[in-house]
């Protein structure tokens, strides 16, 4: 279990963990709350995955990580666009991305 845990405390592997919890499990997840699709939508896509982009962003800055992270979040969302959500889900990934780089950038 130190193990595990070691791994994680890893800023890249953060980063990883972060994306595949928020972008594979969270959808899954929500619908046992019972909440409208819209309401859904709106929460996990914008509120949830929007700060998670600029919190990668930082992270990466910070932590002087390789640019390419960036893509590890709107990869495995689009992957799950492209598995349970409608095609209009699409237009999110390139904003997270460029969410992700603004936050890079900053300062």
């Amino acid at each position: 279990m130190s193990r595990v845990m070691n791994w994680v405390k890893v800023p890249r592997n953060k980063v990883v963990c972060w994306s595949v919890l928020i972008t594979l499990i969270f959808p899954w997840v929500f619908p046992l709350f019972h909440i409208s699709t819209a309401v859904r939508v709106g929460v996990l896509f914008i509120l949830i995955n929007m700060l998670s982009a600029l919190w990668i962003g930082r992270t990466i800055r910070r932590h002087h990580l390789s640019w390419w992270w960036l893509f590890v979040l709107p990869v495995l969302f689009t992957l799950m666009v492209f598995l349970r959500y409608k095609w209009y889900a699409y237009f999110f990934a390139p904003i997270y991305l460029l969410l992700g780089v603004l936050a890079m950038a900053k300062d």
